[in-house]
């Protein structure tokens, strides 16, 4: 099974924040167990020259992910972006596994059915770190985007960038 690891932060030095941890933390445990071959990271945020998705591979290889188990394509610019960079890179025949937090699973699970039938694709939550304010109550506004514009809320950049 491939999987995709959503970005959330980064602190401002460039590192990924608790949030991001955890999702990656959770990826590298599936990983470890043998659950998951591959791990995708199409997020295409940048602090302080630090490009999110480099940070969450040296995240994982820090928590025994082999490198080239890792694919990184920095295009996508949200959820629905990161989700259409991700499936355009694994083979259709492959069953994939979408990993966040908790409270963004309704709205992958949306966007995923639009995607990919339901039997090719799961999910696994990360559990731990969610700000009620800023993650949860936004998270209502940005499934109802996605209800709406299942196909066309999505932010792909043309090509993947250098930093």
């Amino acid at each position: 099974m491939h999987a995709l690891v959503f970005g959330y932060g980064q602190w401002p030095s460039g590192w990924i924040d608790w949030q991001t941890q955890d999702r990656c933390r959770k990826a590298a445990i599936l990983y470890r167990r043998s659950e998951i071959e591959k791990i995708y990271l199409t997020v295409w945020v940048s602090k302080n020259g630090v490009a999110m998705a480099d940070a969450m591979r040296e995240f994982m290889i820090s928590h025994g992910v082999k490198e080239p188990d890792i694919i990184v394509d920095k295009r996508g610019q949200n959820t629905a972006g990161e989700m259409d960079v991700f499936l355009s890179l694994v083979p259709p025949s492959r069953k994939v596994v979408f990993i966040s937090t908790w409270y963004h699973i309704p709205r992958i699970c949306w966007l995923a059915l639009w995607r990919v039938p339901l039997s090719r694709f799961s999910v696994a939550m990360a559990w731990k770190r969610a700000h009620f304010k800023a993650d949860v109550l936004v998270e209502f506004a940005k499934l109802a985007n996605a209800i709406l514009r299942p196909k066309k809320s999505a932010k792909v950049l043309s090509q993947s960038p250098a930093c």
